[in-house]
């Protein structure tokens, strides 16, 4: 058994002195020519086991360690090209040599979004270690689920995960594979991808039914607000579609989309020949968590013949609770569904599921059958082959790691950690509320609090937030309100507790 001292290293890190366990690993590597030649064979499973549980050990104690770290990484640009070799190596390395560089050369490149302490900025993602182990088991089995004959597993897995996850969300049958009707989920990479799924499927569907000519894509129209997220942008450049009318989002109206003005936007671009397609509407926008109003959007979308595209990247999860049904009225009404399960339901990156009460639309835009592909459970139309539901062809079981958290946690689990993300936000606000310096910048909704100095310059924002940066305790970001800039605290870290939040706020406070 090997001393403590032996079993502990110091590595100095461009971020620091740090005592790490990593020694361990690094003691073992160096018995280990005593023992057996496990670094000869990169393929041996005695060497994938062994090495297997030292990094899961690592993982582990990372997640501990990360909490006592700067949040925010201080490397400089480039610093990682000056470090590692300009070539690969010759010969297999052995693992503690690699190990070794994680530790030295990685590490310290990182910022540390699983420090749950300090991570306050965008969404925070929330890797569960039960859907870590999913995404391992998902690269051990490495199966290519295209279609149901290339792993039947794969495929059926999905079908049934997804609508338990339909069910613990609240949402209406025509989004349940299990339920009479042509319409289901889908496991997509992001809501960037879902967005452009969708939007390929709605423009599809207006060709298909224009009498005639059909529309050009630059002559199409997206309609959506001032604060939808970018991705709806990406996916029409993408798709050639000529026009996304964004429209202004006002603070009376607690910066949600208005049908209203909707409306009014599609009446002036059918006067000058333009093509309406798609009303996108955002349950929790990015700058505020905002909701649009979808139940009037949708009756919008259904007058004038539209798509209603529902983006609940994040939002979307807070649908389990009970308080939070009325933000989704009118989901019934829409034709998709986007939620990030690697936003707020335990998933690390990358699973989006996404549901359309209609598959078809989606079928007709996306699907191809080259011979090399064709097989009888396929053209038996007895099965669901997600290929034909997505952009590329290959598509990774990773319905594994949302299956593994829905079983670990159970639906009380999952429905109690989203309701702590929304306690969090609000002993936050609190704390915001009470203290003479700051104040709320609109309405706090789920688990995001913005707050803004009082009485001071845009220049004067700018600054403090940099310092809260620099001190490395707090990583929050900003974004800008009718013009203004508004620091956003984001709560609701897996390992987050009041105590993390309330030494947020004093490190916050600090640098006024």
């Amino acid at each position: 058994m090997a001393s403590a001292s032996a079993r502990q290293l110091q590595v100095v890190t461009l971020g620091g002195v740090g005592m790490i366990t990593l020694g361990a690993l690094l003691w073992r590597a160096q018995k280990s020519g005593e023992k057996r030649k496990v670094d000869d064979d990169p393929t041996d499973a005695e060497d994938f086991k062994s090495w297997g549980v030292e990094l899961l050990t690592w993982i582990a104690d990372y997640r501990k360690r990360c909490r006592d770290l700067p949040v925010i990484s201080r490397v400089k640009p480039n610093y990682l090209r000056d470090m590692l070799p300009e070539s690969a190596p010759t010969k297999g390395e052995p693992w503690g040599r690699i190990m070794t560089d994680l530790e030295t050369a990685i590490v310290p490149g990182l910022t540390h979004w699983e420090a749950s302490n300090k991570f306050f900025a965008y969404f925070k993602p929330h890797a569960s270690y039960p859907a870590v182990l999913g995404e391992l088991l998902c690269a051990g089995l490495n199966v290519m689920g295209f279609d149901w004959i290339a792993s039947p597993a794969c495929t059926e897995l999905e079908v049934v995960t997804l609508d338990w996850l339909a069910k613990f969300l609240n949402l209406p049958p025509k989004f349940h594979s299990c339920a009479p009707g042509p319409g289901g989920g889908v496991i997509q990479g992001s809501a960037g991808e879902s967005a452009t799924v969708v939007l390929l499927a709605a423009l599809t569907r207006v060709q298909q039914r224009a009498a005639g000519k059909k529309p050009y894509r630059e002559d199409m129209v997206v309609y959506c607000s001032s604060e939808t997220h970018a991705i709806v942008q990406k996916s029409c450049m993408i798709l050639g579609i000529g026009h996304l009318r964004s429209v202004q989002a006002k603070e009376e109206d607690a910066w949600a989309l208005t049908a209203d003005a909707i409306e009014a936007a599609i009446e002036e671009d059918l006067k000058t020949g333009l093509v309406p397609i798609a009303i996108v509407g955002t349950s929790g926008t990015t700058s505020s968590c905002a909701f649009d109003p979808l139940d009037e959007l949708a009756a919008v979308a259904a007058k004038y013949g539209l798509w209603t595209h529902v983006d609940a990247a994040y939002g979307g999860a807070y649908a389990c609770l009970e308080e939070l049904k009325p933000k989704f009225k009118g989901l019934a009404m829409v034709d998709s569904f986007c939620v990030n399960c690697h936003k707020k339901l335990l998933c690390p990156f990358d699973i989006a599921a996404l549901y359309v009460a209609d598959r078809k639309p989606i079928l007709d835009a996306l699907s191809l059958q080259p011979e090399y592909l064709r097989n009888a459970a396929s053209d038996s139309g007895a099965v669901v082959d997600y290929e034909h539901w997505q952009m590329p062809l290959g598509r990774r079981f990773r319905a594994l790691k949302l299956w593994f958290v829905l079983r670990r946690f159970g639906t009380e689990g999952l429905r109690n950690h989203v309701q702590r993300g929304v306690d969090l936000a609000n002993c936050f606000a609190g704390l915001v509320d009470a203290h003479p310096a700051f104040e709320i910048s609109c309405p706090v909704s789920l688990s995001l609090v913005c707050f803004r100095l009082k009485d001071r310059s845009e220049d004067d924002q700018v600054a403090f937030l940099n310092a809260v940066k620099a001190t490395g305790k707090c990583f929050i970001i900003h974004t800008k309100l009718g013009g203004k800039i508004a620091m956003r605290f984001a709560c609701g870290g897996v390992e987050q507790t009041e105590s993390d939040v309330r030494r947020a706020f004093n490190v916050i406070a600090s640098c006024l």
